[in-house]
């Protein structure tokens, strides 16, 4: 594959998946403002923490997760190789107000750094390639998880 057309279709499909995008219809989702930011950014922080069935995860704990893996992605378009803490990134199950504020503000700074590096990268190395990939794959999936969260709540 061509890197300009693997770069084309990484910047079609994850502005949709984060809601980023002015798009009528979607490859993926309804809309493009169908995404984690036209989703998240409906609720507060109390309906984030809500958990389904006590010890369960919540949205904010899946957007921390979510974020947690954006600023990996960051790290390592940086150059750098940071240790993983997975078992942290879950740590966020119930959220105040102001933490809530802070977290959605740094998914879309992270997004935003995120779609910098894109813009920018001209090199598209199989290790580039398969980074990408798992970020876009492993965000669509936790769209998922908090879609099914949100329309328990908004129950």
């Amino acid at each position: 594959m061509e890197n300009n057309t693997f770069k084309k279709w990484l910047l079609t499909l994850l502005p949709e998946i984060f809601g980023a995008t002015e798009a009528e219809y979607g490859y993926i989702l309804d809309n493009g403002r169908a995404g984690i930011f036209g989703t998240i950014d409906t609720l507060d922080a109390a309906a984030a923490s809500a958990a389904p069935k006590p010890g369960a995860e919540t949205i904010a704990s899946h957007s921390g997760h979510t974020l947690y893996l954006m600023e990996l992605f960051a790290a390592y378009s940086n150059g750098e190789n940071p240790k993983a803490d997975w078992p942290g990134s879950w740590k966020n199950r119930s959220i105040d107000q102001a933490a809530w504020n802070e977290m959605r503000a740094k998914i879309r700074a992270t997004y935003e750094d995120i779609l910098d590096f894109i813009n920018k990268r001209e090199d598209w190395n199989e290790d580039v390639m398969a980074a990408s990939m798992i970020l876009l794959g492993h965000c669509a999936y936790h769209l998922g998880e908090i879609k099914q969260l949100y329309s328990s709540t908004a129950q």
